[in-house]
């Protein structure tokens, strides 16, 4: 059988140590809520913010979907679109209800007091926020990455295989057209008179093909009137007697060439 004094002992022992760890746990909460106290005023300037983004953010967002080529992805997309701009507007109303004037920023003596548990109800509403807006995002590029790599299949195709074999088609110049009055000033001009070619040694018959070699050269030159004229002159001085001169001597009939000087020669 216990001692009743024992009993009591330990019984005051379980009450004191209960006590403490009430006192612990109390002190702690107690503190924490101190704290959000202190920095609610801060703190909800930050979640206005946030909402202020987040409606920027929807702007934007539209306009991205609306750059979107195909129905479905605009509709997928419009379907995120909206839960953004849900949990936008589910902030706001938290926010609303928290402070003394829709938009301000001076919150109730209440939720002030209780402003740790109205914070981690809106740091949750925030997280939520944030985790479509990341979806929406890869959502949003892996259709414009699909739509990228559609386009460079489809040039692909549209263009040749092999770009040296393929032929440069490079437009001709087309000519200048001649001017219709040139060209009837052209015919009524008349025809060019061939040059005379008798004055210069050749025969305008020239049917029969010319000899090849000096055989046809030497030819040509006798058939040529000038070489005729000389010969005809040389006959003539031939059959001349010619002239004596005083000396006697036929060379006198051309003048005696002047031998240079010493002088001359050495200048």
């Amino acid at each position: 059988m216990a001692d009743p004094s024992s009993s009591l002992l330990w019984t005051v022992i379980l009450l004191v140590t209960a006590l403490l760890l009430a006192l612990i746990v109390t002190t702690h909460i107690l503190s924490s809520y101190t704290i959000a106290y202190l920095a609610a005023p801060r703190e909800i300037n930050t979640f206005i913010d946030a909402v202020d983004f987040s409606i920027q953010e929807n702007e934007s967002y539209d306009c991205d979907v609306a750059r979107v080529p195909r129905l479905e992805d605009k509709v997928r997309l419009g379907r995120l679109l909206r839960e953004i701009q849900k949990g936008g507007d589910d902030l706001r109303e938290d926010l609303n209800q928290l402070v003394v004037a829709e938009g301000g920023t001076t919150l109730h003596t209440s939720a002030r007091i209780l402003w740790a548990s109205h914070r981690r109800q809106l740091e949750d509403r925030v997280r939520r926020l944030d985790i479509l807006r990341m979806r929406f995002l890869v959502v949003y590029m892996g259709i414009v990455a699909t739509s990228a790599g559609e386009r460079g299949r489809h040039a692909e195709r549209t263009t040749p295989k092999d770009i040296e074999k393929t032929p440069i088609h490079t437009p001709r110049a087309s000519r200048p057209g001649i001017h219709k009055s040139l060209t009837d000033s052209i015919k009524q001009r008349p025809p060019l008179r061939r040059l005379a070619t008798q004055a210069m040694g050749h025969n305008e018959k020239t049917e029969q093909p010319h000899r090849t070699g000096w055989m046809g050269v030497v030819q040509e030159l006798q058939r040529s009137p000038l070489m005729q004229k000389r010969h005809a002159s040389i006959e003539e001085a031939m059959r001349s007697p010619p002239v004596m001169t005083p000396l006697g001597s036929p060379l006198a009939l051309s003048p005696i060439a002047r031998t240079p000087s010493p002088m001359t020669i050495d200048s």
